[in-house]
């Protein structure tokens, strides 16, 4: 009977860190926060079934790998460079003539 129960709180653990998409890193009062109190799985069962917290995250990262799994991070889009602008003449200036001073 042991084993069912363990499974039976193992499942929807899964359920909630799936839907809720939750780290396997999370603690267990945020957990409740998150998925709501009423909802939650219960700390008497945690206690009963995995002594521990941390014991049903390892559950989890040893049953479903796909929890654990790194989520493929998007690409970054990379701004492309701006096109190299055509060689621009400079100006031509006037010639300016200078008086000379003939001294």
């Amino acid at each position: 009977m042991a084993v069912r129960k363990k499974q039976a709180i193992l499942d929807m653990a899964y359920k909630h860190f799936s839907e809720f998409g939750l780290p396997l890193d999370i603690e267990f009062k945020s957990y409740t926060t998150i998925v709501g109190a009423k909802e939650a799985i219960h700390p008497m069962s945690v206690k009963r079934s995995f002594k521990n917290w941390k014991y049903i995250l390892q559950a989890l990262r040893v049953n479903y790998p796909e929890l654990a799994a790194p989520k493929p991070e998007p690409e970054p889009v990379t701004p492309k460079a701006p096109k190299p602008k055509a060689a621009v003449k400079p100006a031509i200036k006037p010639a300016v003539i200078e008086d000379k001073d003939d001294e």
